[in-house]
């Protein structure tokens, strides 16, 4: 068998078999009848068999056309169907984007965003994965999310990152604890009040306990929890004092902000993927809106 295989002449081979006509098949394909008559007789000579036989301005498949068509058509449909399927993944009329992030990330920042890219493109749809930034790391690397935002710091140099939001972490109290209002309290007066704060497996609690115990205090709060919005529920009814991410937080009404002598440093809400060379088309749409 000499020559290559070339798709675009199986596609014209296929067009004149279903018209019977050299004339028909290069309208439908939007070429001139020549370029047919070309792309069949190279076939033809990759082959070494005669495909059709003129009739008049008609043609006729010959026995080895028929064996061809019967083989080829299927693949074809499939290959069709592919582009098809890839065009509207290209329109964003198809596709998926799984997206992980914590609750309390997908709550007070996420939504606005998720319901613009659901108005303009409501076929791709969009999976969320709950989950804190280390988890989301890992379900990452593993490739089982498209992207993950985390707070920072973030300790995977592997990960590409885009920064979405500056955050600032903050310690808040309710009535109970009016007579700290305007008071400038250091780091040590801080870690004396009856505190409450995430759980230790979180991003932000190991990046809190960590710059305090850089200025010599360790942290002991009296109550931990896995949900953001309850430590600002907590404060705000009195049982303590609690760090949360003032960005994140409702602290209208009775609760006010401690100061602090020396503020933490902020930090970073950071959009988060791997490179594994050209991003898809709804990803990388996507991670524009930020």
């Amino acid at each position: 068998m000499k020559g290559k295989f070339s798709l675009d002449s199986y596609r014209v081979f296929s067009e004149v078999y279903e018209c019977c006509s050299f004339t028909e098949a290069a309208a439908r394909l939007y070429v001139t009848q020549s370029a047919v008559s070309q792309s069949i007789r190279q076939l033809e000579a990759m082959l070494e068999v005669q495909l059709f036989v003129r009739s008049g301005r008609a043609v006729k498949p010959t026995v080895e056309a028929k064996e061809l068509y019967a083989m080829i058509a299927p693949a074809l449909e499939t290959i069709g169907e592919a582009e098809d399927k890839l065009e509207m993944f290209k329109q964003f009329r198809e596709g998926s984007l799984r997206i992980g992030a914590a609750d309390t990330v997908a709550r007070r920042f996420l939504l606005p965003y998720l319901q613009k890219w659901h108005d303009q493109y409501p076929g791709v749809r969009i999976e969320m994965i709950n989950r804190t930034s280390t988890e989301a790391f890992r379900l990452l690397a593993a490739g089982k999310i498209d992207m993950a935002f985390v707070n920072s710091p973030i300790s995977e140099e592997k990960l590409s990152r885009k920064c979405c939001l500056k955050l600032h972490d903050v310690f808040v109290a309710g009535e109970k604890y009016k007579h700290l209002k305007g008071k400038k309290l250091t780091r040590e007066e801080i870690g004396a009040l009856p505190l409450i704060m995430l759980e230790k497996l979180s991003n932000t609690r190991r990046w809190v306990d960590e710059q305090f115990r850089n200025s010599g205090v360790e942290l002991n709060p009296e109550i931990e929890l896995g949900a953001h919005d309850l430590m600002v529920d907590f404060a705000r009814i009195g049982l303590g004092v609690s760090c949360v991410t003032r960005e994140f937080s409702n602290l209208s009404g009775e609760l006010f902000e401690l100061e602090l002598a020396e503020p933490l440093p902020p930090r970073e809400l950071d959009l988060c993927w791997l490179e594994t060379g050209n991003l898809s088309a709804a990803r990388q749409k996507f991670m524009e809106m930020f």
